[in-house]
């Protein structure tokens, strides 16, 4: 988001074009994302008339990408509202009737990594053997047990070791690595089979965390990532109602599409972008859906559809060995790592980073204790820059509710001192 005093500019110039009051600031927001259009609502509500949004592709949404396919709607972007209480997207949905049809099958009451439809999940080896539920459910257990132990290194300031290397997943393997062979009641070949679905629930958990190896992830920083209570929600009618909601109150002539940029020049003095160069089975019917995440994301992204049929037909083949398991008809998948304005789905908190790291993605520009010595001219939103509710929807609507708020009292008191 870009804050300008008004200018000039030549006529030619897309951002310069239309009346402006005297007085009134010009406010460019980069994206129509979830952050832009919160922080666009909330500065044309407040008033501001000289609001432009610049979104580089050709729809609004960011990572929100509803797909309707026949009766039912398919999310490659955005699936779940994370939580109930206090979540503006939550509210928004619920007040507009959006949830009115989501089933007992499309909520979940806790991690996302744990749901499954009635609460069957299904595990299986390489060489097609069922592994026993109540092996799967001692471990599961287990595997949750050391996954709360690394909530309590921020939560409860406990120091990390050396030898976890500050890493989520160094030491989640150790800590339910050395549980396993410690256990007295099991057989070998038990523990071989747990410590066989260690690197899988791994897997399963930097899916969740968008990183491309849960050793990544910060195990110091790991708690402060805060989930909002209550159940999550898809929506049936897809994600994309949220962001269409959150753009009525926005004139079209506000946003612009296929506006790419590239480069915003600032300093002391001004600033000015440079235009252009700037699934239950009754509703989604017989679908298979899935994660993939960190290197092999980037790797499937470059295969053909034919390839990636072929490698899943084959994987489902093996795992369940049943070899007539057909490909599938067709294949619908998301992009996000290639997609050159988003290279990646969501963000998380690295080792050697901490949340105050995403405080200082969060600082205006200039830098300043006070926004009266040195008004704010380059505002930055999005769910990376919110500390608590980061990698989520809500964390992205509220970053640009907070911008918003930002120039909207800026501007206040600037109007107040008279011309």
């Amino acid at each position: 988001m870009q804050s300008c005093e008004p200018s000039g500019d030549s006529a030619d110039d897309p951002l310069s074009r239309g009346l402006r009051r005297r007085g009134q600031p010009r406010v460019v927001v980069i994206g129509a994302g979830l952050a832009g259009l919160a922080a666009a609502r909330a500065l044309l509500q407040q008033g501001f008339t000289d609001v432009t949004v610049l979104e580089a592709s050709r729809h609004i949404g960011g990572r929100v990408q509803s797909v309707r396919l026949g009766r039912a709607t398919f999310e490659l972007g955005a699936t779940w509202i994370h939580g109930s209480h206090g979540n503006p997207v939550y509210h928004l949905a619920e007040a507009n009737g959006l949830l009115e049809e989501t089933t007992d099958g499309e909520r979940s009451v806790g991690r996302i990594s744990h749901y499954s439809k009635n609460g069957v999940a299904c595990y299986l080896t390489n060489r097609g053997r069922r592994i026993p539920k109540d092996v799967v459910e001692e471990f599961s257990d287990l595997y949750n047990e050391v996954y709360n132990l690394t909530q309590e290194f921020f939560r409860h300031g406990k120091p990390v070791n050396a030898e976890s290397q500050n890493s989520v997943g160094v030491f989640t393997r150790e800590k339910v690595r050395n549980r396993i062979r410690d256990d007295p009641d099991d057989t070998e070949a038990t523990k071989r089979l747990k410590l066989a679905m260690i690197q899988q629930y791994l897997k399963v958990e930097s899916c969740e965390s968008s990183s491309h190896s849960i050793d990544e992830v910060s195990l110091s920083a790991f708690g402060e990532w805060t989930e909002i209570p209550g159940a999550h929600h898809i929506i049936p009618s897809g994600f994309m109602r949220v962001v269409e909601l959150l753009a009525e109150g926005i004139p079209p002539h506000v946003i612009q599409l296929g506006k790419p940029v590239r480069c915003i020049h600032w300093d002391q003095a001004s600033a000015r972008p440079r235009g252009p160069e700037i699934e239950p089975c009754e509703r989604y019917g017989h679908v298979l859906s899935g994660w993939i995440c960190g290197e092999e994301a980037l790797v499937m992204e470059r295969c053909d559809d034919e390839a990636v049929a072929e490698i899943c037909t084959e994987m489902l083949r093996q795992f369940t060995g049943n070899p007539n398991i057909p490909k599938p008809r067709r294949i619908l998948r998301s992009a996000w790592g290639s997609n050159p304005y988003f290279r990646g789905s969501y963000s998380y908190t690295q080792v050697g980073s901490s949340g105050a790291d995403v405080e200082k993605l969060a600082k205006p520009l200039p830098y300043a204790e006070s926004s009266k010595t040195a008004p704010m001219q380059v505002l930055f939103s999005g769910e990376a820059t919110h500390r608590k509710y980061y990698s989520t929807t809500h964390g992205a609507l509220l970053s640009g509710q907070r911008e918003a708020a930002r120039l909207i009292e800026m501007y206040r008191d600037l109007f107040q001192q008279g011309p």
